[in-house]
């Protein structure tokens, strides 16, 4: 399913959620059509099962639990999907601004999965988890998508993974950064944990799409050149 032919509320949607340009000319580094989520991933635990109870029960826990600190990471998360959300692990020199090389090649990678992650949502179309209970309270705008598979889980984990390629040194604390990503929309009760394991499952096939396109191996290198001058400035 490519972009064009996705429902136009739900492509604008994505398009704002995920924060990719409107438009993206650049030749694509994979064909979304080649990404056969439905063999990758398992279906979601269906509504009402005690699969999707025991999730609802985990999502109020952590609710209760949920500290100031993490709301506003939530809030963050929930507005700017990015790779500068790493700046947590780079620091505050990390933002588009000072790396427009990095910037546009993760506009093209977002650009890239941005129809992968639509196709997904709307072939499973398991509602949110506070559609399905009322005591599940976001601390954010509710998403109006579907849930099954995240898509902040997706595009958080493979940020962390081209980023590794980028910055080995930092390989474990980048991991952990787009693995809280994914988990952090539990926190917030806009995904269910399956949907954040789906994620995971789907930024997985797509680092070994995307490392296997020549394409992305070369803009790869541009971007890690880029961020090592822009590290280096910084000792």
């Amino acid at each position: 399913m490519g972009m064009k032919s996705l429902p136009s509320a739900l492509l604008v949607l994505l398009l704002f959620t995920l924060n990719l340009p409107a438009k993206d000319t650049a030749p694509p580094y994979i064909d979304p059509a080649k990404v056969d989520f439905q063999t990758l991933l398992p279906a979601p635990p269906a509504n009402g099962s005690p699969e999707t109870l025991q999730e609802i029960a985990l999502i109020l826990q952590k609710q209760q639990a949920r500290t100031p600190e993490e709301v506003a990471r939530i809030q963050r998360e929930a507005k700017y999907l990015n790779v500068f959300l790493f700046d947590t692990v780079f620091g505050p020199w990390f933002t588009a601004k000072n790396l427009p090389v990095t910037t546009a090649f993760f506009g093209h990678v977002g650009a890239n999965i941005h129809p992968v992650i639509v196709a997904a949502k709307t072939h499973w179309n398991r509602p949110r988890p506070f559609l399905q209970d009322h005591h599940v309270l976001p601390p954010i705008d509710l998403p109006k998508d579907p849930s099954y598979p995240s898509g902040h889980s997706t595009a958080g984990n493979l940020e962390a993974m081209i980023l590794a390629q980028m910055a080995p040194d930092l390989k474990d604390a980048l991991l952990a950064r787009g693995a809280q990503i994914g988990d952090d929309r539990v926190l917030g009760g806009v995904h269910f944990p399956s949907d954040v394991a789906a994620g995971k499952l789907l930024a997985n096939a797509l680092m070994t799409q995307f490392m296997a396109s020549p394409a992305f191996q070369a803009d790869l290198a541009k971007a890690k050149a880029e961020l090592d001058a822009a590290r280096a400035n910084q000792h």
